[in-house]
């Protein structure tokens, strides 16, 4: 018997442009105080995000929660498509999230933050943008091609509909999955965080070299809190 929910292909090996990012460690805060704390916030520290905050909110966005055999991860995905990428913007350059070796792969090294920003001047000078990219190639497998084949043997019209309905929805779902991952990850480590759905598509597709058959979903934007005139003071 084919297993219908297979263990997606590994991830490309690291190569010398990859920068490792440390382990992630545990979060302190509790659940509820979590919930407590979540904001979206639209004012951003120009202070660079270090290695440690930025791989925990990364893992906590789409990590490895199991042994290394088991590869879980922290966010769950349609069907376990994994189809959704984590694009890192700095200063330094584009890079892409690697869950299962805790690293960046290296895209570009231009700071190209501003690309992202169509309506949110105030975001250009944030520390980091992470672009929520669909892949719609990691989404072909047994499992879909099971799918299709009933909906063509039922010839139902609104079966058809409806099951188009949730394969078009699945990507937006399991990238607000993640995107409420950071958020509580943020509110835990008290980082300004803020999800936005305005940018130039083409301009974004373009800044961050995607291939046909990916496309951005949506764009978040973290940073340190601004320091005010007594934090300087002291």
């Amino acid at each position: 018997m084919p297993r219908l929910f297979q263990k997606p292909k590994e991830e490309e090996p690291s190569t010398t442009l990859d920068r490792m990012l440390p382990a992630p460690k545990h979060f302190d805060a509790s659940l509820t105080d979590t919930f407590m704390q979540r904001r979206t916030s639209y004012e951003f520290s120009d202070e660079p995000i270090s290695d440690q905050d930025l791989v925990e909110i990364l893992w906590a966005a789409d990590g490895v929660n199991g042994s290394p055999k088991s590869d879980h991860r922290t966010t769950p995905t349609t069907l376990n498509w994994r189809e959704i990428d984590i694009y890192v913007v700095k200063a330094n350059g584009v890079w892409l999230w690697k869950p299962a070796t805790h690293s960046l792969g290296f895209i570009h090294g231009k700071d190209r933050r501003s690309d992202l920003c169509l309506l949110q001047p105030f975001a250009k000078n944030a520390p980091v943008h992470l672009v929520y990219v669909y892949d719609q190639a990691k989404t072909q497998g047994l499992m879909r091609d099971v799918l299709t084949r009933v909906i063509e043997f039922v010839k139902r019209d609104d079966i058809s509909a409806m099951a188009q309905e949730v394969l078009d929805n699945a990507p937006l779902l399991d990238t607000g999955t993640k995107v409420m991952a950071v958020y509580m990850a943020c509110a835990a480590m008290s980082i300004n965080c803020l999800a936005r759905l305005t940018f130039d598509a083409k301009k974004v597709h373009s800044t961050l070299a995607l291939s046909k058959t990916q496309k951005a979903l949506c764009i978040q934007t973290i940073g340190y809190k601004p320091k005010g005139l007594l934090d300087l003071a002291f």
